[in-house]
């Protein structure tokens, strides 16, 4: 059984201290119109509230697509499941394993080789796998050869992805967090992953799919969570989120 429940969860962070720009003359407008997540001034402060109160419960089954406008929270709100950023306030609660396709810079250290990187991964899944076996299923899927022994710094993003996806998909969570700004390679490398890919999101039990395609949503999601300026509107079906998603009343107040 995965489980994932979030209960008045916070993140904000501070972007300035004094400055002209946001000067309290200033707050109103910016606060109401620039792109984004919602602001707030304290005292001679203003404040990003990235995820703002967010209450919700994620069971077996639940395939979610995650959709919102730039800066709505997406991607930090994946991260922050994934327990690489951390709730200013606010208690989250998950059951069984998360893995994640987020961007390249989440996930790898791009300081170390791409051996030292699949080390870290398989530490940080407590172990869930066969190190040796690990490594021999990413050498020969990723086929980066000799460029595992270098830094990942000096990777091509497409390498980069490679390492990322071979990596990620030879553990099979019961929480899978994708983000659509990761791509898995070059073309010859997706039509080699899809048979991968497809194995990999029918193991886990909760899926999030941070995307655009109203197709693949359409196909892949039974539940869409709808984020505007850090808050999320939680929709039982498909069609009824993506109307409310190209809606004046969704798209109001915006930027």
């Amino acid at each position: 059984m995965a489980k994932i429940t979030f209960k008045n969860v916070y993140l904000r962070i501070p972007l300035i201290g004094q400055s002209r720009l946001f000067q309290k003359k200033n707050e109103k407008k910016f606060t109401k119109e620039n792109l984004g997540s919602s602001k707030e001034v304290v005292g001679n402060t203003v404040y990003s509230k990235i995820l703002d109160n967010l209450n919700f419960e994620c069971v077996d089954g639940d395939n979610i697509a995650l959709m919102g406008h730039n800066g709505s929270g997406k991607t930090t709100l994946l991260k922050v499941i994934a327990k690489i950023y951390h709730p200013s306030s606010g208690q989250i609660d998950i059951e069984g394993s998360v893995s994640s396709l987020l961007d390249v810079n989440s996930i790898l250290n791009t300081d170390c080789t791409g051996y030292e990187n699949i080390k870290l991964f398989w530490l940080h899944h407590n172990k869930s796998v066969d190190l040796n076996s690990l490594i021999s299923s990413v050498e020969e899927f990723s086929e980066l050869g000799d460029f595992l022994k270098m830094p990942v710094k000096i990777y091509s993003s497409g390498m980069s992805a490679r390492l990322l996806f071979s990596l990620t998909t030879f553990i099979k969570p019961d929480i899978l967090l994708t983000d659509e700004g990761i791509a898995a390679g070059d073309e010859a490398f997706k039509k080699k992953s899809k048979r991968l890919m497809d194995e990999y999101l029918d193991s886990s039990k909760i899926k999030f799919f941070a995307s655009h395609s109203f197709d693949f949503i359409k196909k892949n999601c039974n539940k869409m969570f709808l984020m505007k300026k850090g808050s999320i509107t939680i929709f039982n079906s498909i069609d009824e989120g993506l109307n409310y998603y190209n809606s004046s009343l969704y798209n109001s107040n915006i930027d």
